[in-house]
């Protein structure tokens, strides 16, 4: 029985080496992506196009007078604590950091602050009203940028679609 119980044993590692080999193999890898073979003209390497922003040649700093109006009125609102506001062009990007009872009713909050906005500055604005934290924390991190003077027009209507991304709601 002894003799028969290890070949047992010996057989069932076997059987496991084998199943794990397999689960090791490369076939669920990816083949390596050959480049297609295309002739040239010249040695230089073909480069896409770089999309133009139609804000390349603005002043990030210029452009933030609805910001700073916008601020200042969402600041009235007695449920904020602070904001963080950039505009470009018509559109304002604003996210209100609220007081902690009205985390709550974010909902409310969001309706009340967009007809007090609306209220407030020039009937073309573009309103973008967010109350998520990660849009707080990149709009604040985008209006020191701007400040600072590090930021173009190109590189902030890129950041600005990106913000947008994160605002959960926005009129």
């Amino acid at each position: 029985m002894s003799i028969r119980h290890n070949q047992m044993l010996a057989f069932c590692l076997l059987l496991m080496m084998v199943l794990l080999s397999a689960c090791g193999s490369a076939a669920g890898e990816e083949p390596p992506q050959k480049e297609p073979d295309i002739v040239h003209h010249s040695r230089e390497p073909v480069n896409q196009p770089e999309e133009t922003s139609m804000y390349e040649n603005v002043d990030p700093r210029e452009e933030q007078s609805l910001a700073r109006q916008a601020k200042a009125s969402t600041e009235e609102l007695e449920q904020v604590k602070d904001a963080q506001a950039v505009s470009l062009d018509n559109h304002l990007y604003i996210v209100p950091e609220v007081t902690h009872g009205t985390r709550w009713n974010l909902e409310a909050f969001r309706e009340e602050g967009r007809e007090h906005l609306k209220d407030a500055l020039p009937g073309d604005a573009i309103i973008h009203l967010s109350t998520d934290q990660k849009a707080n924390m990149e709009l604040k991190q985008l209006a020191e940028d701007i400040q600072n003077g590090t930021v173009s027009g190109k590189e902030l209507d890129r950041r600005l679609e990106s913000i947008e991304k994160f605002m959960k709601t926005d009129v």
